[in-house]
């Protein structure tokens, strides 16, 4: 059978009308979203985001050679897409949302397409049923609450341009298909889509072995005497792009972190299996964070994982027997979709879970729904897919009101997780403190189930209590100092689940941050005192801020009332943090100064020393040795 084909259009017309209702509805719902302000990550992809915006047409091949946004993602179609809408209509929410719209809306024939290739081909009998079938595949994949986080948020738009340009690749790999071999022209446009889709988020390199396996089906069912060995060049072609996309996105892009090697990292990918499988069939609320390792229903998590581990080895072992069935490979490519999720090769996110992580693996979710369901009396399977369809549609009507700002977000994460640390942590720093709202402040760090995270958050209240309340005065400068070093000292060292929990790490690397805000707070608070341009000077470069650090400590050497006993100490830090800024040609002078003091600060030797070698000044640093072994040797008597 050509799959090619299309049935006579009277088939398609109602089912198609479907959809088309189901469509306008959504983007009724969506249109009252238009004219919400850019939130959380659009302000770096989109306002801070200079470089894209001063990239001149003549250069956009850029684009595809290097990231061009200040998270370092290197996602070349999503950031082409970005460029045309501030070109064309500035940096305006409402245009780069109504693109979003729009991208969302293309998906639906792309589904309604893939649908009645995969039915057709896997429920031959059944071929009358596939347009019934593909719209109500659509229409569920409309209605899903994930979505509203990807189409909503202007960020979610590699999201929304990959699962389309995956979807084209699905559709395309049947009509590729013919009765003794592919079509050459298909098929390379089916790998032409697939790297659109990886050109526009990188996680969408799972759809290349769902590609190839169909197109290993495809290539055994061709009678034994016209099978060639040359056709199986389409899924080579199909893998040797994914592994080189990969490699190319590895190599440019710095989102990732160490792999890790521990229990944990099983643990966490079927926790994070269970939880993606929970929220792709669950008609609760949606959120923006979700806790994983936090969770109090971790195990269950994890056994959730374990199921659809298993349901994709059923199907896999089904498929390698020739046993095909619609289910069990819907079951296979929803884990297909869902593995660069699962943190096997880890990258740095805020949550590990995310709605929009199903922004493709709705449609696999959808599919095996409806294929269950057909299984039913037709009454029966009605029912039951219209109770579905209304209860994800009402969590999508409801959940674009929580995106009318970050605040609103966080406050209906809070709600579902008042013990979770992580919006927690942005309500009390982003809108608490800010505001004054110690009181409220108080409340939502105490409700922190885990202690570290809880201990944290109560120093950084009293930190800023002790900056910002009340009058200035030498005491509070002292008490403020002191929490301030005390703090730093406290978040130094990150948790030992920083290195399996992502989410934990981004909070320690966002830590630091924060009390660089509360140092340039009390310069502010106090300005002039040199005791605060010393001691956030010194801090800063603890802390390896050198520029933050050469900044104050500058401004203390240059103050006649920093302590003659301090001014070794802070030339040579400042010469250390011009060092290490990589400013070696300024540093000396600094490093000499602090040689010079009284007391001298001997430690500037070893600096110097090491700053001649890092500008390649071999007799100096020499010379500066035997002052450095003298220091060292003093330093171990002392």
């Amino acid at each position: 059978m050509n799959l090619a084909a299309w049935p006579i259009p009277k088939l398609h017309r109602a089912p198609m009308a479907l959809v088309a209702v189901v469509a306008a509805l959504i983007l009724a719902v969506y249109l009252q979203t238009l004219q919400y302000p850019f939130i959380s990550d659009d302000i770096v992809y989109i306002i801070r985001n200079t470089r894209l915006a001063e990239l001149h047409p003549a250069g956009l091949w850029r684009l595809f050679t290097e990231p061009y946004n200040d998270l370092s993602e290197f996602l070349p179609l999503r950031d082409l897409s970005y460029w045309f809408d501030i070109h064309l209509f500035g940096p305006t929410p409402s245009v780069l949302r109504l693109h979003n719209f729009y991208l969302y809306l293309c998906c639906f024939p792309l589904v309604y397409g893939a649908t009645l290739g995969f039915w057709r081909y896997f429920r031959p009998a059944d071929e009358a049923s596939a347009p019934w079938a593909a719209a109500a595949v659509t229409a569920l994949f409309a209605l899903h609450p994930a979505h509203v986080e990807a189409v909503v948020w202007v960020s979610g738009r590699k999201d929304i341009l990959s699962c389309l340009f995956a979807l084209l690749a699905l559709w395309l790999t049947f009509i590729a298909k013919r009765e003794r071999r592919l079509s050459s022209l298909y098929a390379a446009a089916t790998l032409l889509a697939l790297l659109a889709a990886i050109l526009s988020k990188a996680t969408a390199v799972a759809v290349a072995p769902v590609i190839i396996l169909l197109w290993l089906i495809f290539w055994r069912e061709i009678p034994l005497p016209a099978r060639r060995k040359s056709q199986l060049l389409w899924p080579l072609a199909g893998l040797l792009l994914a592994a080189l996309t990969a490699v190319i996105f590895t190599a440019s892009s710095t989102v990732k972190d160490p792999i890790y090697f521990g229990a944990e990292a099983i643990t966490r990918m079927l926790a994070v299996l269970g939880w993606l499988a929970r929220l792709s069939i669950s008609p609760e609320s949606r959120h923006f964070y979700y806790p994983v390792f936090e969770d109090a229903y971790l195990s269950f998590r994890i056994a959730l994982g374990v199921a659809v581990l298993v349901a994709a080895a059923a199907g896999t072992v089904a498929i390698l027997r020739k046993k095909y069935s619609l289910e069990g490979f819907a079951a296979v490519t929803f884990l297909l979709l869902c593995m660069p999720y699962t943190q096997l090769l880890p990258y740095d996110t805020d949550s590990l879970v995310s709605d929009r992580f199903l922004a493709l693996a709705v449609w696999p979710v959808s599919l095996l729904l409806v294929a269950l369901t057909w299984r039913l009396r037709p009454v029966h399977r009605a029912v039951l897919l219209i109770a579905i369809a209304l209860v994800w549609g009402f969590q999508t009507m409801e959940r674009p009101r929580d995106w009318r700002n970050f605040e609103t977000l966080i406050d209906a994460d809070m709600r579902a997780y008042p013990g979770y640390y992580m919006p927690a942590v942005y309500k009390i720093t982003s809108y608490q403190l800010p505001q004054g709202l110690y009181r409220e402040a108080d409340i939502a760090a105490n409700r922190i189930t885990t202690t570290e995270f809880r201990d944290i958050m109560n120093k950084m209240i009293r930190v800023h209590y002790a900056i910002h309340a009340g009058p200035a005065d030498a005491r509070k400068l002292q008490y403020a100092t002191t929490l301030l070093w005390e703090l730093g000292k406290d978040i130094k060292q990150p948790p030992a689940q920083s290195r399996w929990n992502s989410p934990v790490k981004n909070l320690w690397i966002k830590l630091p941050y924060i009390l660089a805000i509360e140092w340039r707070s009390l310069s502010v608070r106090y300005p002039g005192d040199v005791s605060v341009n010393f001691n956030a000077g010194l801090w800063m470069l603890e802390a390896k801020r050198y520029q933050d650090a050469e900044a104050y400590l500058r401004d203390a050497t240059n103050s006649q009332d920093l302590p003659k006993q301090l001014r070794g100490i802070a030339y040579g830090s400042l010469g250390l943090a011009m060092m290490n800024s990589g400013d070696f040609v300024e540093a000396e002078a600094p490093l000499r100064a602090a040689l010079k003091q009284s007391p001298p600060n001997l430690q500037a030797y070893c600096t110097l020393s090491e700053m001649y070698k890092k500008a390649n000044r071999m007799a100096e640093a020499k010379n500066t040795e035997a002052g450095c072994r003298g220091e060292k040797g003093e330093g171990a008597k002392r």
